[in-house]
């Protein structure tokens, strides 16, 4: 009994010691400032009062002329007749700050719930720790009014004295069956464009959060502010009112859209020498195109549309903040037509004759953004561009419109004047037989394309820099003579059927033996791999898994490669050679690697190495000998938003696989990669290479059979290119 009272002792011994006592006085003082009314100041100026920001390693008080362009879209959140704000602009342009100065706001000046909706929930959780919670721990202001207990500082919730910040992420119960008086949206086109059950959207995360701040009528506000992220689209787009001199074309989602509902307003500069107002965009930097991207950018200024004038990079901080004291600055598209020019006149945010919309939207240029230099974006559009170019895959050019810039990207489509077509393609076709390799080829690779009746064959000669050509094209309809017969047949005249027999991928495995003559050489080339589509009729993956099994038991498994699709200009490269994680059913993953192809994004490298005939750097030529069948399924297809589809009434693309087929194996095998100055021994030219073969008959692709073993020579031949 003596000891379990001793031990209780001890216990109550370490108790933390109570609170010191807080008399009703004190805990009335400290609730009497939530019954001040709502302090009549800007977001702008709270901001300065009570934020600190992060500059250059440390924290120092809000400064409104670092981003002029940032204080009227922020300081109309609280205006009383818009019941949005929408803000369009490139990263890094002080988009984001503009959420916490609204947030200081709310907590020391207008009490009252805001909830703000980020990206995802790991984002949103990285933001707090990484911005929001340093930002409050630095300003005193708001870090006096963050309430004490536990409960009061978490990942999803804020408590200040008279107001409450939630923080979360795009999905229906986030943004159901609560009242704010400020819903802020960042990042909004990294969101989900519709909430709810797939089969039953709801709404858009816009027009959700829209519904939480009717119950505060006039008061209420979204704030919504985005890097566009969605291409334009093309139907839509068409329809545009040339009369409206702010509009940007439609695209396919996201906050462009939001931009086009409201006001319209853009960012303009006063030109020093002839006053006239002018909007600062990246057209309007003036370099040499013709120059290395980095000197390109070096060089860039900014040309007054007016007079000529010459505007340097030095003279931006300059341009803006006379701009944010109304020598320029936010000009909106108002109801009235100008009679001179024929389109809407532009007002500021004050005028009666303000375009008549709920929504005030802002889009800024990139070539105004603070913290992006000229040189850096030429650079980076300039390098973005000759890459688009010379491959065709225009996934960077796209990037830098959306994150440098903040415009939308409006990619070629089918139906632009410059489409190609038979025409153009038989236009300057390479003279060369068909089963013969040129004399520039350095390797050769072989596609297959599964179809249900037979499998479908064209072998591509490849040279340096990328330049190819065809010179094989075939289809394969009868099984092996070993293979299993059909039911009530003597299976003499069975057609392939790929999917229902595994024995019948056999003849695909001589394929790799076939040996193509070079033009003028007295050696031939065998094919450096094969690639065969991993798709095809029921039943034709697991064949193809068992026929890789059986060539890699053959040591022959590095000569074949499996290939599937990926749709989507996003992918995350545009090859990769992996093993699925997951079976299509859902089990464990295959346990064989396959070719994943960004297919979209290779067929724009396809089609733009179609159309190249300037430089033989990346393209790929028409052979003579092609029939014309085969010539047009490589124009099967049209691009689209989101991705590449068949044209109405057409089928047969097997010829622009087969080319996707081909660059997605010859980049795998490293062709981006090559020194050409002094190319592996696969891409060189001459019996050096090991795929060489010497022929007894040069020139004859029936020759191409009766190889002759000889020695090897010491040195190495390099063919001139043509």
């Amino acid at each position: 009994m003596v000891d379990m009272l001793d031990r209780g002792i001890g216990q109550l011994s370490r108790i933390p010691p109570l609170p010191p006592f807080t008399t009703p006085e004190e805990v009335v003082a400290d609730a009497l400032p939530l019954l001040d009314a709502p302090s009549r100041i800007t977001v702008t100026d709270a901001a300065e009062r009570a934020l600190r920001v992060p500059v250059a390693g440390k924290w120092s008080a809000y400064d409104r002329s670092v981003t002029p362009y940032t204080i009227e879209p922020q300081d109309i959140s609280q205006s009383r007749r818009f019941k949005g704000v929408v803000f369009v602009g490139p990263s890094q342009s002080g988009k984001s700050q503009m959420l916490l100065s609204v947030s200081a706001h709310a907590i020391t000046c207008a009490p009252g719930p805001v909830q703000l909706i980020h990206m995802t929930k790991t984002d949103a959780d990285a933001w707090v720790e990484e911005k929001l919670d340093p930002a409050i721990s630095n300003s005193p202001l708001l870090q006096e009014r963050l309430g004490k207990a536990r409960e009061d500082s978490t990942f999803s919730r804020k408590r200040f004295k008279g107001m409450r910040l939630g923080i979360g992420y795009p999905v229906a119960n986030q943004l159901s069956s609560r009242s704010q008086r400020m819903v802020l949206l960042t990042d909004y086109d990294h969101m989900p464009q519709r909430l709810g059950p797939k089969d039953a959207p709801e709404a858009s995360p816009w027009g959700m959060a829209l519904q939480r701040i009717r119950t505060f009528l006039s008061r209420g506000c979204v704030f919504a502010e985005s890097t566009p992220a969605f291409p334009v689209d093309e139907d839509k787009a068409r329809d545009a009112n040339p009369l409206e001199p702010h509009l940007m074309p439609a695209t396919t989602g996201g906050i462009v859209n939001l931009y086009n509902e409201g006001t319209r307003a853009r960012w303009f500069w006063e030109c020093l020498d002839c006053a006239e107002y002018f909007e600062p965009t990246y057209e309007r930097l003036s370099y040499n195109r013709d120059l290395d991207p980095g000197e390109a950018g070096d060089q860039a200024h900014m040309v007054c549309p007016h007079c000529g004038s010459v505007i340097h990079h030095r003279q931006k901080a300059e341009m803006n903040r006379r701009a944010g004291q109304r020598h320029g600055g936010w000009l909106h598209e108002s109801r009235e037509v100008d009679e001179a020019t024929g389109k809407r006149r532009l007002v500021r945010i004050d005028d009666p004759a303000i375009r008549n919309t709920p929504f005030a939207s802002y889009a800024l240029n990139g070539a105004a953004a603070t913290f992006a230099s000229w040189s850096a974006l030429v650079e980076r559009y300039e390098t973005a561009r000759r890459k688009m170019e010379e491959d065709g895959d225009d996934l960077d050019f796209a990037g830098v419109h959306y994150t440098e810039i903040g415009v939308p990207y409006r990619r070629g489509g089918d139906e632009d004047d410059d489409a190609l077509t038979l025409e153009d393609l038989r236009r300057n076709p390479l003279r060369i037989s068909k089963g013969l390799a040129p004399a520039w080829a350095r390797f050769v690779t072989v596609m297959v394309d599964v179809q249900g009746n037979r499998f479908e064959v064209m072998v591509m000669a490849w040279g340096a820099e990328g330049e190819r050509v065809a010179i094989d094209r075939f289809a394969i309809h009868q099984p092996p003579d070993d293979a299993p017969r059909a039911k009530g047949d003597d299976g003499k005249y069975r057609a392939v059927d790929p999917g229902r027999y595994a024995e019948d991928a056999a003849v695909i495995a001589e394929l790799a033996d076939r040996v193509y003559p070079v033009e003028g050489a007295e050696w031939g080339l065998k094919p450096l791999a094969v690639v065969i589509d991993f798709n095809g009729p029921a039943g034709w993956s697991d064949n193809a898994e068992k026929f890789w099994r059986k060539q890699a038991r053959a040591g022959r498994g590095g000569r074949f490669y499996l290939s599937i699709g990926r749709g989507g200009f996003n992918q995350r490269d545009r090859v990769w050679h992996e093993a699925p994680e997951r079976a299509s059913g859902g089990g464990k993953g295959r346990g064989i690697k396959l070719l994943n192809m960004a297919v979209d994004r290779l067929k724009d490298s396809v089609t733009a190495a179609l159309g190249r005939t300037d430089t033989p750097i990346n393209a790929q030529h028409v052979p003579a000998w092609m029939e014309t069948e085969h010539l047009a399924e490589h124009l099967a297809e049209k691009r689209g938003a989101k991705g590449w589809e068949l044209k109405k009434g057409l089928i047969r693309n097997e010829g622009l696989d087969h080319s996707v087929q081909a660059l997605a194996l010859a980049e795998h095998l490293g062709l981006n990669r090559v020194n050409w100055e002094v190319p592996p021994e696969w891409c060189v030219a001459g019996l050096h290479n090991p795929n060489a073969v010497q022929l007894a008959r040069p020139n004859q692709a029936e020759g191409a059979s009766e190889p002759l073993e000889q020695a090897r020579p010491r040195q190495i031949n390099f063919l001139r290119r043509r």
